[in-house]
């Protein structure tokens, strides 16, 4: 799977929520993973939640050509663990 993200995005969510788009890659490691679509109104958008280690991550991600464009990555929301776990 190829990736695509903006760098300097990449390093105002590693400031922000303690994990750059690099590391976020590993959530496609999880084979539990799930994808489900969000709210966009500009193009389609989707939330992956994931575990790396023990903590659940969300990433916001967008699908151009054949590549995964992260858009943001954060801790996963008491729903989002929710809906993995179920």
């Amino acid at each position: 799977m190829e990736f695509e993200y903006d760098e300097f995005k990449s390093k105002r969510n590693k400031e922000k929520h303690g994990i750059d788009f690099v590391e976020a890659q590993l959530l496609w490691d999880d084979p539990d993973r799930m994808e489900i679509p969000a709210k966009a109104e500009d193009e389609s958008r989707f939330v992956v939640i994931g575990k790396m280690g023990e903590k659940h991550w969300s990433a916001i991600v967008t699908y151009r050509e054949k590549k995964v464009r992260i858009i943001s990555v954060r801790r996963s929301r008491k729903e989002e663990i929710e809906f993995y776990e179920s």
